[in-house]
């Protein structure tokens, strides 16, 4: 899964700005997919993606496609215990070397 990152952005910078890229993304535009305006707006206001194996506080989620333009997911999908237990035992699973970075895995 894919995050949106930016140094010091709490929640409520990023449901602000996100939604008024989904805002932008929605007005239709030639040849130009809803996810690359959303991007795009994103990244123009300070937003970097990132794939992070598990979430930190400052990392939300958007939109990545265009079934979440009309609802998108919540921002804070993949923080907490539970998925975080379930996505770290995931990446555990895989050689030490293709583990996202940040996991650490618990020895058996």
């Amino acid at each position: 899964m894919h995050y949106w990152e930016r140094p010091g952005a709490e929640v409520q910078d990023f449901q602000q700005d996100s939604q008024g890229c989904v805002t932008e993304a929605k007005v239709a535009r030639l040849n130009i997919e809803p996810e690359q305006i959303y991007r795009a707006c994103m990244r123009a206001r300070g937003w970097e993606r990132a794939k992070p194996g598990v979430p930190e506080r400052n990392q939300f989620r958007g939109p990545e496609d265009v079934a979440d333009f009309d609802n998108p997911p919540s921002p804070t999908t993949g923080h907490g215990s539970a998925h975080s237990d379930a996505t770290t035992d995931i990446a555990c699973r895989q050689p030490s070397a293709s583990r996202p970075p940040g996991v650490v895995c618990r020895s058996r």
